[in-house]
């Protein structure tokens, strides 16, 4: 049997019933993550006038769906792209580091909006959910992503078709072999390209939303007849794997189904910035916390990290906008140093304009180091050294950056994350009721309304 037909037939036929209790809590606490992380961003720069203008083009359709934070509905998929871009907008989504990607952006937009349209419960939403995951976080795995991101492309974008196809296809309640039409289709559609960064464009948050609706929309054009190549990922001619990597192992796509969980393998974000940044930003806080020295008295910062954080975050060039600042390893560092935080305000104008942040960046080298390469994507992690006027060499080494699963925030700092980020978008009474929604959403008949409702 075909490793995608595997993967089919296992997303096709999950059950809530033969996930294990952890996994749940696991899946629960991402679908929070990723609301909170949404609807943190409602109102995020573009975010209003993209709805308005989105609206211009939603014709009268018979299925729609809440636009998260907001007091209107759209159509389905207008409302599921919006979702998206909300989902990834502020960097505070998940990240899956073993296929570099972040699958709650996809995922969980994909799976509510169309759940929200269609009127389907919590718990098959929690299915769809854990289905999209383990589809997705295995499509990834199956190819090299560090080549991958090399050759210039957005891995969230590539591989998130295929979890919101699963998730789409499991609420749609399509058997195993439209949903392999229906991921033939949806790799078909993969897109996503790191252009954007060296302009500081915005459009970064367009992947994963695009990979939702794309997904989707596969998804119902399965259901509608139409049919995609079961070889979408392995064909000799035309295979996305050889199109956008140097190798790929098809094994992976459907090693340990129903026996390893890929969803309990996820990282959270403490930082609202690239997470190819948040191992230097651990570093930064812990050398400013446990030694004392005068910033002005630092000559230099050594930061050694894998060939991928080099390429992806290790500019020389001081950035000039939010976007760059979010993907730069010596703005995030010294903004770090000095202000002993990363917050939403370290990436304001008057931060990037700051003499010492920019003094303490431009001193920054950053360089690949063996140790790091080899673990990654497996293991993320850096070398600081900070050195002095008199000489003298501070140093911290970060393996296990915070949030990650083997440094894990707290369930209260996920509350506590949640609840930040969406104080200000909704009521606080709405906000905690939400809360609770989600972390016993499987018992719901319906999913709560995002919508604003004050």
């Amino acid at each position: 049997m075909h490793d995608l037909e595997k993967l089919a037939r296992f997303s096709s036929s999950l059950r809530l019933s033969a996930v294990p209790q952890n996994t749940l809590g696991a899946a629960r606490l991402c679908v929070l993550d990723t609301i909170g992380s949404a609807l943190g961003a409602a109102n995020y720069e573009e975010i209003p006038c993209l709805f308005q203008e989105l609206q211009h083009w939603d014709g009268a359709c018979s299925l729609s769906a809440w636009v998260w934070g907001h007091r209107e509905q759209a159509g389905a998929f207008p409302a599921m792209l919006l979702n998206g871009i909300m989902a990834h907008a502020l960097e505070l989504d998940d990240v899956h580091t073993g296929s570099k990607s972040h699958i709650g952006a996809v995922v969980v937009p994909a799976a509510w909006t169309m759940a929200d349209a269609l009127g389907r419960s919590g718990a098959a939403f929690l299915e769809a959910v854990i289905a999209g995951y383990e589809v997705m976080a295995r499509i990834g795995m199956g190819m090299d992503v560090s080549s991958n991101r090399k050759r210039g492309w957005h891995t969230t974008g590539i591989i998130g078709t295929f979890g919101a196809a699963a998730a789409a296809c499991h609420l749609l309640r399509l058997d195993w072999q439209k949903t392999l039409s229906a991921f033939g289709m949806a790799g078909t559609q993969s897109s996503g390209l790191w252009a954007f960064l060296a302009e500081g464009s915005t459009c970064k948050k367009l992947h994963p939303a695009r990979a939702a609706v794309n997904g989707a929309i596969s998804a119902v054009l399965a259901k509608g007849g139409m049919t995609g190549p079961a070889g979408i990922l392995d064909a000799q001619d035309g295979g996305l794997y050889p199109a956008v990597s140097d190798s790929f192992q098809m094994s992976k796509v459907s090693a340990g189904l129903g026996e390893t969980w890929e969803i309990m393998y996820i990282d959270k974000k403490p930082y609202p910035c690239c997470r190819t940044t948040h191992h230097a930003i651990d570093a930064a806080l812990s050398l400013r916390n446990t030694h004392d020295f005068r910033l002005e008295d630092v000559t230099s910062i050594l930061v050694e990290t894998y060939e991928v954080g080099v390429l992806q975050c290790g500019f020389e060039k001081y950035p000039e906008s939010p976007v760059e600042a979010k993907f730069s390893i010596p703005f995030t560092c010294a903004a770090a140093l000095v202000h002993g935080k990363i917050t939403q305000e370290e990436f304001m104008e008057d931060v990037i304009a700051d003499p010492l942040v920019k003094k303490l960046a431009q001193s920054t080298k950053v360089v690949a180091d063996p140790l790091f390469n080899n673990r990654y994507p497996t293991r993320w992690g850096s070398r600081m050294h900070l050195i002095l006027q008199d000489g003298k060499e501070l140093m911290c080494q970060v393996d296990d950056m915070s949030g990650s699963i083997r440094a894990p925030l707290s369930q209260q700092q996920e509350k506590d994350k949640f609840m930040g980020l969406v104080k200000g978008n909704l009521p606080d009474t709405q906000a905690s009721q939400l809360l609770q929604d989600i972390l016993t959403i499987e018992t719901l008949p319906r999913l709560p309304e995002l919508r604003r409702n004050d």
